[in-house]
C-alpha cells in the first residue's frame, strides 16, 4: 500500500514536471520569438522597410533595363523631321534637339561694343525669346530686324562691369523685355533666355 502510495505521488510528480517542462518550451519559445520580433512595431517597421526596398529596387529595373529599351516612336523631333512627318527614330544619325512652337532662336550678335573706353569691352550674345502663344510667331518673326536692333541698342548702353554681375544681366533681361513688348500692341514676350553670354 506504501508502496502504490509511493508510485501514486511519483507519477504525480513526474506529471507535474512534464507540465513544468511544456510549459517551459512555450515560454521559451514565446520568448524567443519576442526577441526576434520585439513587438508588433518592429513587425510593421521591417515589413515597412522590406516594401519600400523592393520597390525601390523594381523603379531602379525598371528605369535602366526596361526604359532604354523603347522601340516606339517618341515626341521628339527636330525641325525637319516635323515637315516631313517622320519620327526621330527613323533617322538614326541626325543630332536631334527638343522643338518648343513658343520659343523663337535669334542668330548670335557678335562683338557688340559696351559703353566704356575699356579694351575689354566687347560682349557676343545669342539669345531665345518664349512667347505668350505660339501664334505669335509670325508676328515675331516679322519684327525680327527692329528686336534685333532693340538689342544692339540695349547692349551697348550697358557698362562691362554691369554685366559681369548676375544683377546686370537680370537688368539687361527686363529691360529687354520692355522694349520688345513695347513695340507690340500687347504683351507677347514672356521670358528672354540667354543660351549664350561671352564677355571679351
Amino acid at each position: 500500500m506504501t508502496e502504490d502510495l509511493l508510485e501514486e505521488i511519483d507519477e504525480d510528480s513526474r506529471g507535474e514536471t512534464l507540465l513544468q517542462d511544456q510549459a517551459q518550451d512555450t515560454l521559451k519559445k514565446k520568448s524567443l520569438v519576442k526577441r526576434m520580433l520585439g513587438s508588433k512595431k518592429k513587425l510593421v517597421l521591417v515589413v515597412l522597410i522590406v516594401v519600400f526596398m523592393a520597390g525601390t529596387m523594381a523603379g531602379a529595373w525598371f528605369f535602366f533595363f526596361k526604359g532604354s529599351g523603347q522601340k516606339g516612336p517618341t515626341s521628339i523631333e527636330t525641325k525637319d523631321t516635323q515637315e516631313s512627318g517622320k519620327t526621330a527614330l527613323d533617322q538614326p544619325d541626325k543630332e536631334y534637339e527638343m522643338v518648343f512652337d513658343d520659343i523663337v532662336e535669334f542668330e548670335p550678335f557678335e562683338r557688340i561694343n559696351l559703353k566704356g573706353n575699356s579694351s575689354v569691352g566687347l560682349v557676343s550674345i545669342t539669345l531665345s525669346l518664349e512667347l505668350m502663344d505660339h501664334r505669335y510667331r509670325k508676328q515675331m518673326y516679322a519684327m525680327k530686324d527692329r528686336i534685333r536692333k532693340i538689342v544692339m541698342g540695349q547692349v551697348k548702353e550697358m557698362e562691362w562691369l554691369e554685366l559681369r554681375n548676375p544683377e546686370g544681366k537680370i537688368k539687361l533681361k527686363y529691360e529687354l523685355l520692355k522694349q520688345i513688348n513695347s513695340i507690340f500692341p500687347k504683351v507677347m514676350v514672356r521670358n528672354i533666355y540667354f543660351t549664350e553670354f561671352i564677355m571679351q
